[in-house]
């Protein structure tokens, strides 16, 4: 267990995670994901993503199941997010989101893909 002091953005970043899972899963859901390892929690400074690891038949997915926070830091976490997948063999990142969303990633190759967006890596 790390005890290095939760900085203020973090706490924002979290507060925000949680406020949208209330909204849609759940806490309980996540963290049974978190425990057995097929999903992962992305921080940035006031920005936070959730993701799941997803067995497809062509391959292994990483779905954003989450993202909050100030869109300049989600798009920070957007790298490291595409780099880990890359690593643990994931064929492309999927997600779902308004329009607004596609527009935003357009310029980092994820475009719509019926009702998800998606990049193929």
């Amino acid at each position: 267990m790390n005890d290095a002091p939760v900085s203020e953005g973090d706490q924002e970043a979290l507060a925000l995670a949680l406020e949208a899972l209330a909204a849609d899963a759940g806490p309980a859901d996540l963290a049974v994901a978190l425990r057995c390892g097929r999903a992962r929690i992305w921080m940035g400074e006031g920005a936070v993503l959730a993701t799941e690891l997803a067995d497809e038949p062509d391959g292994p997915c990483l779905h954003v199941w989450l993202a909050a926070g100030r869109l300049s830091e989600v798009l920070a976490l957007r790298p490291g997010l595409e780099a880990w997948a890359r690593g643990a063999g994931c064929r492309r990142i999927t997600l779902d989101g308004r329009k607004g969303w596609a527009r935003v990633l357009a310029p980092f190759g994820y475009r719509r893909a019926g009702h998800e967006i998606e990049r193929r890596l």
